[in-house]
């Protein structure tokens, strides 16, 4: 296990939102919410729909402030508006498949 934190940290460092996110639920897990949440905005700023997901829940289950879940939603909606493009608009509209948000 100590592997497994230490390779999803070096991930993590490195950019990768999933890693991200995975750290975030060990430490929920561990009952660390502060730093739980902590990894989930992070990855949420870099555009991880599943560390939204997991925001939302930890504030339905009153783990996380409504601020913490507004910031989150403001956080995801900046990465959408940055990465919304004409040719992803286009792409998203010919295909059922791909969605980027």
């Amino acid at each position: 296990m100590k592997k497994a934190i230490r390779y999803f940290e070096l991930a993590a460092m490195g950019g990768d939102e999933v890693a991200r996110c995975n750290l975030g639920c060990m430490e929920r897990d561990a009952g660390n919410i502060d730093r739980a949440t902590k990894h989930f905005m992070i990855a949420v700023r870099g555009g991880d729909p599943e560390s939204l997901e997991t925001i939302e829940q930890m504030y339905l289950n009153r783990l996380a402030t409504k601020g913490d879940y507004t910031t989150a939603l403001q956080a995801y909606q900046e990465y959408l508006g940055e990465i919304k493009s004409v040719q992803r608009d286009k792409a998203a509209a010919a295909s059922e498949v791909y969605r980027y948000y």
